[in-house]
């Protein structure tokens, strides 16, 4: 594990430009193991495009990243093991079962261990209160199911930090409740956190640190006190 007190996130001088345009301008992020830290934002600041470059979706045009001690894009194959991710809404196959669906996406990846798959798919689905659904089409999920689905796949093995990018979006008042619960409960397992969100109130509620950003830039950081 990343030991508490040191940083499971970090980058310096993160810069994401497109032509003339910086959609992430300078960000340093410093983001401590075992917090839930916030990435606070309006729609459109940089935020998700800061993600991307986090988990090696998106080349960086300058600046570095650390991720639980691994330079990244260079050491991704070794960080991101050890990180779960929910970035713009989990892709499903609308005609198979939550299970199966599960199944499915930890077959495809290649350091998974398939003699443990069915007990690991079924635990995932119980830590987030979807055993009785596992069965059940995603066609006939609720956006809240879909979400949890979504963390169950981040979940299908043991993770040291879990990156969420606006995990409540769209959903109804009782499917915010049910995945803002379960990132409480991951929390309180140790599990560093780092939530992305337009919502004042979810950052309030669920987070110990806050990064806050507008139109590429950090305008501040810190503990949330």
């Amino acid at each position: 594990m990343n030991p508490q007190g040191q940083l499971a996130i970090e980058t310096v001088g993160l810069v994401k430009a497109f032509g003339d345009q910086k959609a992430v301008a300078d960000v340093s992020l410093s983001v401590p193991s075992g917090s839930v830290f916030g990435f606070l934002g309006p729609n459109g600041s940089g935020k998700t495009t800061t993600i991307r470059m986090l988990l090696g979706l998106a080349e960086a045009t300058s600046g570095q990243i650390n991720l639980l001690g691994h330079s990244i894009p260079k050491q991704v194959g070794e960080a991101l093991p050890k990180v779960g991710a929910l970035v713009e809404g989990p892709a499903f196959y609308p005609y198979m079962s939550g299970r199966n669906n599960l199944m499915r996406m930890d077959s495809a990846d290649r350091n998974s261990n398939s003699g443990t798959r069915q007990t690991r798919v079924d635990a995932a689905l119980e830590r987030v209160g979807l055993s009785n659904a596992a069965k059940k089409k995603v066609h006939a999920y609720s956006l809240g199911m879909k979400q949890r689905l979504g963390l169950a796949n981040a979940l299908l093995k043991p993770r040291e930090l879990l990156i969420l990018d606006e995990p409540t979006n769209g959903l109804d008042p009782q499917g915010t409740r049910e995945v803002r619960n379960l990132i409480r409960s991951l929390a309180a397992e140790g599990i560093t956190i780092f939530l992305s969100s337009h919502l004042l109130t979810e950052i309030e509620q669920l987070c110990s640190h806050v990064a806050v950003m507008r139109a590429g830039e950090i305008v501040a950081q810190g503990s949330l006190d």
